[in-house]
C-alpha cells in the first residue's frame, strides 16, 4: 500500500513538473506535436473520413483521431460552418493546427494554454479564461481537465465563454467511479448533456499505436531522456505498464462528451 502511494506521488510529480519540460525538448527533435493517448476505431466512419482526407503524417493519425472523435459529438458535425472555436489546454498547438486544416469552414480557431510555447497560442488559465462572455460557439478540451485543480470552475468558465446554443466538446480520462462526478460538474455549471460515450477501447488501441512510435524514439534519445524512460512509458500508457493495465481492467476509463449551453 505504501509503495503504491509513493509510486502514485512520483508519477503525479513527474507528469506535472518533469514530463512536460522534457517533452518541449523532444518535440523539436522528434517532431512531436500531440500529447494525447490517441483514438483508433476502424468502424467510426464519420471520423475516419475526415482523418484520411486531411492527414499528412501517418504518425499523427491516432492523435488527430481523438480530436475528430471529440468534435464528432457536435450536432452539426462535420460541417461546422462559421463557428468560433476555442481549444482550452491546447499544449503545443497540434490540435488547433489540425482543426484549421480539416475544418476550414470554421471561422475562428484559437488555442489557449497555461504555458504558451508558440506566439500563436494565447496564455491563459482554464479556471479564468481570458475572454469576454459569449465569445465562442465551440469550446474543445481534450485530455486536459483531469489535471485541473478545480474542474468545476473550468466548467463554469466554459459556460460563460460560450454563446447561447454553444457547445463544449470534451474528452478525457477519469477513474471508473468518476463518470457521474463529471456529469454533475457540467450540470452545475448550467450545461445540458447532448451526448456522452465511453471510448475506452478505442483509446486503448490508440495507446498501442502511439506507444509503438514513442518506444522507438526512446531507443535513440539522449541519456537524460532515457533516464526517465520507464516514467515516460507509464505516461503514454505503453502496453505492459501499470497505467495501461488500469484501462484494460477498466479501473480508469475514457469518455467523450458534448454539452450545450441553452
Amino acid at each position: 500500500m505504501l509503495f503504491r502511494l509513493l509510486s502514485d506521488l512520483y508519477f503525479y510529480i513527474f507528469d506535472r513538473l518533469i514530463c512536460y519540460t522534457l517533452l518541449k525538448w523532444c518535440s523539436a527533435r522528434f517532431n512531436i506535436r500531440f500529447m494525447n493517448l490517441g483514438y483508433v476505431n476502424d468502424e467510426d466512419t464519420a471520423v475516419n473520413q475526415i482523418v484520411h482526407r486531411s492527414i499528412i503524417d501517418s504518425n499523427e493519425e491516432a492523435h488527430v483521431g481523438l480530436y475528430e472523435k471529440t468534435l464528432s459529438l457536435h450536432p452539426q458535425y462535420p460541417s461546422l460552418i462559421d463557428l468560433r472555436l476555442l481549444e482550452v489546454g491546447c499544449g503545443q498547438g497540434g490540435g488547433i493546427e489540425w482543426i484549421r486544416k480539416s475544418h476550414p469552414e470554421i471561422s475562428t480557431v484559437l488555442g489557449m494554454d497555461r504555458v504558451a510555447i508558440k506566439e500563436s497560442i494565447i496564455t491563459g488559465d482554464a479556471h479564468h479564461l481570458p475572454f469576454e462572455s459569449s465569445s465562442f460557439d465551440i469550446v474543445v478540451n481534450v485530455e486536459s481537465s483531469h489535471l485541473y485543480q478545480d474542474p468545476q470552475q473550468f466548467f463554469h468558465e466554459c459556460f460563460r465563454a460560450l454563446s447561447s446554443g454553444g457547445h463544449l466538446c470534451w474528452a478525457d480520462l477519469r477513474f471508473d467511479n468518476q463518470e457521474k462526478e463529471v456529469a454533475q460538474q457540467a450540470k452545475l455549471a448550467g450545461f445540458e448533456l447532448h451526448s456522452m460515450e465511453d471510448i475506452t477501447q478505442s483509446v486503448i488501441r490508440g495507446m498501442e499505436k502511439v506507444s509503438a512510435r514513442y518506444d522507438k524514439m526512446l531507443t535513440t534519445a539522449p541519456w537524460y531522456i532515457k533516464l526517465f524512460g520507464n516514467s515516460f512509458r507509464e505516461t503514454y500508457c505503453a502496453p505492459g505498464t501499470s497505467t495501461y493495465q488500469r484501462y484494460v481492467r477498466r479501473e480508469k476509463r475514457y469518455w467523450a462528451a458534448c454539452w450545450v449551453k441553452r
